[in-house]
């Protein structure tokens, strides 16, 4: 899948612990497939609705103009808050075990919390995600209860690890 984070967001990040962090959080979207069921439960909604209504155009076309609204629909109101939740966790997971600071999405979680939600730069991102300080609550308690056992992290730094693979 594709995974995209915006300009704005990455020109307010302190280190490449924090970019680590925000891509880790949406390759675990990625990794358990939030988008394409959120697509496919969209579309399967709106196809029965729709069928209800409008018996007599034809399906074919009228399935793939549903799943091209139910991605507007993703877009335009985000993931399920849970989606979003797991997606956090996994990301602080994955980015440990790349061998990254497991704190840089709560410190990028932090700075948003910071931010004014009508601020143009960031309202979609508050219209569409859980506010940072619920995200942040949940991954503490993570973080604090099971992290060492789920990380996994070798501790040596990204440099040796990478002069390893060149070996």
């Amino acid at each position: 899948g594709y995974v995209f984070v915006t300009r704005g967001l990455v020109e307010r990040m302190r280190n490449e612990a924090e970019l680590a962090g925000v891509l880790a959080h949406e390759i675990g979207h990625v990794l358990q497939k939030h988008h394409l069921k959120a697509i496919a439960n969209n579309a399967r909604f709106a196809l029965v609705t729709d069928s209800l209504s409008a018996a007599n155009k034809s399906l074919n076309g009228e399935a793939k103009s549903l799943v091209a609204n139910a991605a507007r629909s993703i877009f335009a109101k985000g993931l399920d808050k849970e989606d979003e939740y797991e997606a956090d966790r996994l990301g602080v997971v994955i980015a440990a075990r790349a061998g990254y600071d497991p704190y840089g999405l709560p410190a990028v979680l932090q700075m948003l919390e910071a931010q004014n939600p009508n601020d143009g730069g960031f309202s979609l991102l508050f219209r569409t995600h859980p506010q940072p300080a619920a995200r942040l609550e949940l991954l503490d308690r993570t973080m604090r209860d099971r992290f060492d056992a789920v990380a996994g992290a070798s501790g040596k730094p990204v440099k040796e690890r990478v002069a390893e693979f060149a070996k």
